[in-house]
């Protein structure tokens, strides 16, 4: 069932123009972990609960299986579903729920989220470019590297557990019996600690291990595997096209295939299969994206870092986390309003009463890892980097297509053709 009525109940609630904010006290992807592992037996956030309806009141699974499907939103799921033969079993014979993610809308904020179970206003890891004070630096927080591309931990006296502020789940999950098995094309990741990390490489042989690993009697409860395809293609290529439409395929039914088909038959009736996604995306047409070098006003108003030269914006072209200079916030803000728009800003004191990063009380990580000014463009990108500027799809920001997310629920038995 693709509980269209859902969605309209979100944006009746947390609409506010072509803005979604995200509804972090129910239908919301920084519950979707929790829930999960409550299934099992664990209660590792228990004030972190999708409403019951959500998962389509699945009860009694001894297994469960999340494929998170990085980029894939709810506005995708609706246009795709009837032709793509595992989404319309999901559709058929699951439940296919929308939820909002969180802000920003984007992976490294997300991930994080979704192994500790804290949203951003706590972990503090807001963006995939963020400023980390203690070493004057800017770090590209899920690779974790410098601006250069070289390691951070090799140039900086860092690791990646300091680029948050949040204990992962998967620890306290053990505690309660959870065995907690994750496989990503990558190894570590923010948050993965207390789980069996594997690193898979290729969607065949995640979908055989996500197989082996259900039909195995002593095997995890709770296995996980995430999938970027999507979302890389998205972003070169935009939400559509031939290329884009190959790569879902191609994960899509390799998982029907040797996931859903050919599951022992017991296993399946006892393992509840989960598809979710961090984000949805913004076709960013890259002639009409903005490139933040040209606009010497801004800089000028940015504060310096200890060489004298300004910390450059971070967060990301759809999250734009400005730290500026004394004084400067009126001015560059009325400048932004006026010569960016359409945009939406807040400062950071705004950012924190409407609810944008969490429905929690910030960490002393987030006050300092947050902009003076929060950016958010419409409808395209704005960066100062020409790799990222030539991107045809993005997200990060707070439009329908990239903050609505499906969560898509169904035993793998009533999955089977």
């Amino acid at each position: 069932m693709l509980r269209t009525g859902v969605a309209e109940e979100i944006l009746t609630a947390h609409g506010d123009g072509e803005a979604v904010f995200p509804a972090y006290e129910d239908y919301c992807f920084a519950n979707v972990n929790p829930t999960l592992l409550s299934l099992l037996g664990a209660d590792p956030r228990p004030e972190r609960r999708l409403p019951e309806d959500a998962l389509g009141g699945v009860e009694a699974v001894d297994r469960v299986v999340c494929l998170f499907l990085d980029g894939y939103g709810w506005e995708q799921w609706r246009r795709d579903h009837a032709d793509v033969p595992l989404l319309s079993a999901f559709s058929e014979h699951g439940t296919v729920t929308p939820l909002t993610t969180i802000y920003p809308s984007e992976t490294a904020a997300a991930t994080t989220t979704f192994h500790t179970g804290r949203t951003p206003v706590e972990h503090g890891l807001l963006g995939w470019w963020q400023y980390v004070d203690g070493v004057d630096a800017v770090v590209t927080s899920l690779p974790f590297l410098t601006t250069d591309g070289d390691p951070a931990g090799e140039v900086y006296d860092l690791t990646p557990e300091d680029m948050f502020d949040a204990d992962p789940m998967y620890g306290r999950a053990a505690e309660a019996g959870v065995g907690s098995r994750l496989h990503q094309p990558f190894d570590g990741g923010p948050g993965t600690a207390g789980a069996e990390t594997v690193v898979y490489d290729s969607i065949p042989d995640l979908a055989v291990s996500l197989r082996r690993d259900v039909s195995d009697p002593d095997g995890p409860e709770y296995v996980y595997g995430y999938v970027p395809e999507v979302d890389a293609v998205a972003h070169r290529d935009g939400n559509g096209g031939e290329r884009y439409r190959a790569r879902l395929e191609m994960v899509t039914e390799c998982l029907r295939r040797e996931l859903v088909d050919r599951v022992d038959p017991g296993a399946a009736e006892r393992t509840l299969f989960v598809v979710t996604a961090d984000h949805g995306l913004v076709n960013t047409p890259p002639a009409d994206n903005v490139d933040l070098t040209a606009a010497e006003w801004l800089w000028d108003a940015l504060e310096r870092d200890g060489d004298g030269d300004p910390i450059p914006p971070v967060g990301s072209p759809r999250n734009i986390h400005l730290f500026l200079r004394d004084g400067a916030l009126a001015e560059t803000r009325a400048r932004i309003d006026d010569e960016f728009h359409p945009c939406w800003t807040f400062t950071r004191a705004e950012a924190i009463e409407r609810g944008l990063f969490g429905d929690a009380d910030p960490s002393a990580l987030f006050e300092r890892r947050c902009g003076d000014l929060v950016v958010v463009p419409r409808g395209r990108g704005t960066w100062w980097e020409d790799a990222e500027l030539a991107l045809a799809g993005m997200h990060g920001g707070l439009e329908r297509a990239e903050m609505l997310v499906p969560l898509a629920a169904a035993r793998l038995a009533d999955l089977r053709g």
